[in-house]
């Protein structure tokens, strides 16, 4: 988030190995000037875009410099598509204080594993059969996902190997039919396709025939970088651990890993940074002016006069700036 002052690095297949991130700031890319250069650049035309606060610390700027391969230009045009669809379309982004999305988070629909594949890749699972659709909204699954991507993509691991999903089909309804409006599939396709992530795979297990009508109907509107992504397993576990080892996994899904996920760790990785998840809804807001001293004193008649420092002041505007750099 915002105020992590470092980046966590981990094993390939072990837990993070995070170095003290409020005692020992660090600056990314230090030892890379032109990494470092390209960072700052973006970060100006983030600044200059409006007049809105808007995130521009170094971890947010990597992720989207990583998806671009450091083009500047690229990252900044990929940026400015995801603040227009945001601004169009806010329920579909985290938008409330992360402590009023606890009993969405707790279905487990939806969830981040604490530990990464042997490709060094985050494990994102989506449990379909988990959902309750007579009481979620397809706007609800959507900020489940930009929560746990907000938490993957504060890493830098994360962004230098990606993501692995695992979707379960298992418990798949026809209800779910309902989502698959055209203006749901727009939306959902283009915020998928502006995830600032540039390895992803999707592997699919449990599929059904409800799947394949569902896949019938999305298929054409997904883009070909995600098609590509996709890989069914069925119920294949031997097929599905060339990909997400066994020992990440429970036994549901063929794997060593005790006999459910430990969704206790898996929630702690949310809630516990409460604070964290909640500044961040403080970017995208007006930058507030603030009066200039100028304006103070005619306010307080026309005679007023100004003493010492003061003087060159009444010549001069103060605004809140309009992105606050905390990397």
């Amino acid at each position: 988030m915002p105020e992590i002052k470092t980046a966590t690095k981990s094993a390939p297949t072990g837990k993070e190995e995070p170095t003290d991130a409020t005692d020992v700031p660090v600056t990314l890319f230090a030892d890379q000037p032109e990494r470092m250069r390209k960072i700052n650049e973006l970060r100006k035309l983030i600044q200059n875009y409006d007049d809105c606060n808007r995130r521009c610390d170094d971890l947010f700027l990597c992720r989207f410099l990583y998806c671009c391969d450091w083009d500047v230009e690229e990252s900044f045009g990929r940026i400015v598509k995801l603040i227009k669809l945001k601004e169009a379309n806010p329920d579909w982004f985290f938008h409330k204080p992360i402590a009023t999305y606890s009993e969405l988070l707790h279905r487990n629909v939806k969830f981040a594993l604490d530990r990464r594949d042997r490709r060094g890749r985050r494990v994102f699972v989506t449990r379909l059969g988990a959902i309750d659709f007579s009481s979620m909204a397809v706007t609800d699954l959507a900020n489940l996902d930009d929560i746990w991507f907000e938490l993957m993509l504060n890493e830098l691991d994360t962004l230098e190997n990606g993501v692995t999903c695992l979707i379960d089909m298992s418990g798949y309804s026809l209800k779910s039919f309902r989502f698959l409006t055209p203006q749901n599939i727009r939306i959902g396709s283009a915020k998928t396709d502006l995830l600032p992530l540039k390895n992803i795979e999707f592997h699919v297990v449990n599929s059904s025939v409800f799947m394949n009508a569902a896949v019938a109907i999305l298929y054409p509107m997904l883009s070909k970088k995600v098609k590509e992504s996709v890989r069914f397993h069925y119920s294949n576990w031997e097929s599905l651990h060339e990909y997400i080892p066994a020992d990440l996994l429970p036994q549901e899904y063929g794997g060593t890993a005790g006999k459910s996920f430990d969704f206790q760790t898996i929630h702690g990785q949310v809630l516990d940074r409460a604070n964290a998840f909640d500044r961040l809804l403080t970017y995208g807001t007006r930058a507030v002016p603030v009066p200039s001293v100028a304006t103070s004193l005619a306010s307080k008649g026309k005679n007023a006069k100004t003493k010492g420092k003061h003087r060159d002041s009444d010549k001069k505007k103060s605004t809140v700036p309009a992105c606050v750099v905390e990397a």
